[in-house]
């Protein structure tokens, strides 16, 4: 069939506007202007100078600074990245100063969680602040907040925490951490074990806005998890096909005061409740600590129901 004069102007068109939003958009990503907040938040400290101009990174560009760790940042509502690169005066030290602006504080918290261990040493910088060898990271508001050292030798610690606490005063917003964390017991619980996951929570789509705890029973560790919905309906649909996917998986539910059990074929118990809005749970329970299990989901009911009826 012949094209007719229509087909090859449009198909030319076609061809021609592809091309154009193509080569615009590197363009309009370059277009993007660093928020002075950001720059706003890095003191100026004797004798650190500015070993290159600073640079900002949004969604579309933070790949080129952390490519391979960009997206968990993106599943988080990352906003704005700024990273000043510092050396100080007479020495070969330097100092790498990383803000990242999540957009709020749960995004915050959910990346940082993320990249935390529970051995990481705790200091008073910030929210939650941890040093790793010659790093400090820590919480303010809805930034995550990260030092990279190299060459300060055994004043690295205070150093760090010197230009943090600086950092820290600077944020307006300090934002709470948040409130499902304070629903987890704390008996037994392992500290700094605390994890945020936005979306697929536990590897279901259908489960979001979902914490992780570990605790340590008798020696054995165990998950203890709560996961938000946006109604109660909501909830009760989630429940119900998280307890299908158990009986298709030939984990039959087992009713239970406060909620059901379920054995997988390694013997682990897992134990699931349900509180208005909110589910939550005991994972890798060993058999022979079932009764320890369901005590902790007990806990961790009346804990959420506590905080409900606060809330109204």
């Amino acid at each position: 069939m012949k094209a007719t004069r229509w087909d090859r102007c449009t198909a030319t068109r076609t061809v021609l506007l592809v091309t154009m939003a193509l080569s615009l958009a590197p363009a309009r990503a370059q277009e993007r202007k660093a928020d002075p907040a950001l720059a706003a938040l890095v003191p100026r400290a004797e004798a650190w100078i500015n070993a290159e101009a600073p640079k900002s990174f949004f969604p579309e560009t933070l790949y080129e600074y952390i490519d391979g760790a960009a997206e968990s940042y993106l599943s988080y509502d990352f906003r704005e990245l700024l990273v000043v690169q510092l050396k100080k005066e007479g020495t070969e030290a330097t100092l790498t100063v990383e803000i990242y602006d999540m957009s709020g504080p749960d995004n915050a918290f959910g990346i940082f969680s993320a990249e935390r261990y529970p051995e990481n040493k705790p200091v008073p910088v910030g929210e939650l602040g941890y040093l790793e060898g010659e790093a400090l990271n820590f919480l303010a508001g809805r930034y995550y907040v990260k030092l990279l050292s190299f060459g300060l030798g055994e004043g690295t610690a205070s150093a760090l925490a010197d230009y943090g606490q600086r950092i820290a005063a600077a944020i307006p917003e300090k934002g709470a951490l948040p409130p499902l964390l304070r629903v987890f017991p704390t008996e037994g619980l392992v500290a700094r074990s605390e994890k945020s996951v936005k979306k697929n929570f536990l590897g279901y789509e259908f489960l979001h806005d979902g914490f992780l705890a570990t605790y340590k029973i008798e020696g054995q560790e165990v998950d203890c998890f709560v996961a938000a919905s946006d109604s109660e309906k909501a909830a009760e649909a989630a429940l119900g096909r998280l307890l299908d996917f158990f009986a298709k998986d030939k984990q039959v539910p087992e009713k239970i005061a406060g909620g059901y059990r379920v054995k997988n074929r390694y013997s682990q118990l897992t134990y699931i409740g349900h509180v208005r809005n909110i589910l939550c749970g005991v994972m890798r329970v060993p058999d022979g600590l079932g009764p320890a299990g369901e005590k902790l989901l007990g806990e961790l009911t009346d804990s959420l129901a506590k905080m409900l009826a606060a809330k109204g």
